[in-house]
């Protein structure tokens, strides 16, 4: 019984490692349907501004369209498959468009953007000013009051 469990959860994981690849595009076999692409992002917030990167390699900088819709930063690009003579007997690389979107704070003004392609990395820097957090007093009703006298 124990090794019929194992061979069930053996085949289980072998049908989800074979459907993440296909989502993903690493099936290894040279698919050509053009998968979803999420590209690794980070956000830092700095003093004065929100620095969004993103791992882009391989895309063309021409491709890349960097959109503010009121406090949405959208990324929008694509890396295009060359179809080289040959068949491929490993094939890992994502192809296809994507776009990631980023939640951003009130008030970013549009004009100060700025976004800058390097070495298959894309920086958007977003100024802006941040509020500090302030603390809310709490007021206590007197029934508490002599509840927490009591439980001292």
């Amino acid at each position: 019984m124990l090794m019929r469990t194992i061979d069930v959860f053996d085949d289980v994981l072998r049908r989800l490692e074979t459907d993440l690849a296909d989502v993903f595009g690493r099936n290894g076999m040279g698919s050509r349907a053009e998968p979803r692409l999420f590209p690794a992002m980070e956000v830092q917030r700095t003093d004065g501004e929100l620095v969004v990167r993103m791992e882009i390699p391989g895309v063309d900088p021409e491709s890349v369209d960097v959109t503010l819709d009121d406090t949405t930063l959208r990324v929008r690009a694509e890396r295009r498959f060359s179809d080289d003579t040959g068949d491929y007997l490993r094939r890992e690389f994502a192809y296809g468009v994507f776009e990631r979107q980023v939640a951003l704070p009130a008030g970013i003004d549009p004009e100060k953007l700025s976004a800058r392609y390097d070495a298959g990395i894309l920086e958007v820097r977003v100024p802006y000013e941040g509020r500090k957090a302030e603390k809310v007093p709490v007021e206590i009703s007197s029934s508490e009051q002599k509840a927490l006298k009591a439980a001292s």
